[in-house]
């Protein structure tokens, strides 16, 4: 797993929101079935082993994002989670703010 350094967005904070709300809506067309339940897979596998603030998916041009904000182990379950991603070839990164299962294109 990888940490990324990210910051707060501040006062554009509603703004970046919306835009990424619009980006979400725009790409999620051009992922196919298959693609979308692998990202709801993986969102149910977090839901299980992590307790968070919030879970979310967010499709983008070259990947699926399932974030998990202020994500916390419940149990070692969370590690072999996180090892499964990983071995199927997912992207696991943690940021200050969660943690983030990248699902590429």
């Amino acid at each position: 797993m990888k940490e990324l350094d990210t910051k707060d967005a501040g006062q554009f904070a509603r703004a970046a929101a919306m835009d990424a709300q619009r980006q979400n809506s725009n790409n999620k067309s051009h992922y196919t079935q298959e693609q979308i339940r692998k990202a709801l897979t993986v969102r149910d596998l977090l839901d299980s082993a992590f307790s968070y603030r919030t879970l979310y998916i967010n499709y983008r041009k070259q990947f699926i994002a399932v974030k998990a904000d202020g994500a916390r182990a419940k149990d070692r379950m969370a590690k072999e989670v996180v090892a499964l991603f990983e071995t199927n070839g997912y992207s696991v990164a943690a940021t200050p703010q969660g943690l983030i299962v990248r699902i590429a294109r």
